[in-house]
């Protein structure tokens, strides 16, 4: 972003924060920064990822543990590019709310003051945005389907489904691996329900984790890997 002019906002947040808190800063200017607002033909909003990528530079540079996370807006944990192009390709394709719970997932992950609780609710919600319609269309148009509902039918009218991954005969694949995914999914939320015997925070590295399989998870379920049999 363009240096600040003296006594701007900007000046005034940046210039007290320490080395504790100057990561939360310049992550919550980047995500309330008004550009994201301008549409991404306007030669005002290339200037300003021009700027976010000189930003990246500096980090590289600097061997920060961080990145500019265009996805989630702000920044993030540094991971494999295979993972990230992955993930930022997945939310890119998403529509509507799917695409707001992935990003959000992502952020909560792997973002400056990650909350793995969030991050795996988000990305539980992201899976239930395809899946849903999709496994219970009359349940998920009055807003009845869940994750838990959908694995359910699977299981119970799996003989109906059908993966297009062959199996050792060459055939489509059963659904058991998609669904044993979307279970894992599901039942690695054990902050879910406060004050159970079993609740408690959420790892870090299970909120990754989580993340990393619902990304899998949506693009299979959001490019007809799990199909109806003909």
């Amino acid at each position: 972003m363009p240096a600040p002019q003296r006594g701007s906002y900007i000046d005034l947040l940046v210039s007290p924060a320490d080395k504790d808190n100057l990561l939360e800063v310049v992550d919550a200017l980047i995500y309330f920064h008004p550009a994201w607002q301008w549409p991404p033909y306007l030669a005002t909003f290339k200037a300003f990822e021009g700027e976010l990528r000189a930003l990246d530079v500096l980090l590289v540079d600097a061997g920060s543990l961080y990145r500019v996370d265009m996805v989630g807006r702000g920044l993030a944990r540094r991971v494999d590019e295979t993972v990230q192009k992955a993930s930022s390709e997945a939310v890119a394709s998403a529509k509507g709310l799917a695409a707001d719970h992935l990003a959000r997932a992502w952020h909560a992950a792997y973002g400056v003051g990650a909350d793995p609780d969030k991050a795996i609710s988000e990305a539980i919600k992201a899976i239930e945005e395809v899946a849903c319609p999709l496994v219970e269309p009359t349940k998920a148009s009055s807003n009845k389907a869940t994750l838990g509902t959908a694995i359910g039918e699977l299981k119970n009218s799996g003989h109906k489904w059908e993966i297009l991954l062959p199996d050792l005969s060459g055939s489509p694949r059963s659904v058991d691996s998609i669904v044993a995914m979307m279970e894992t999914l599901w039942q690695a939320q054990v902050s879910r329900h406060g004050g159970a015997p079993k609740s408690r925070p959420q790892t870090r590295e299970e909120a990754e984790a989580a993340v990393n399989l619902a990304v899998l998870l949506f693009q299979w379920l959001s490019t007809d890997v799990l199909r109806r049999k003909p």
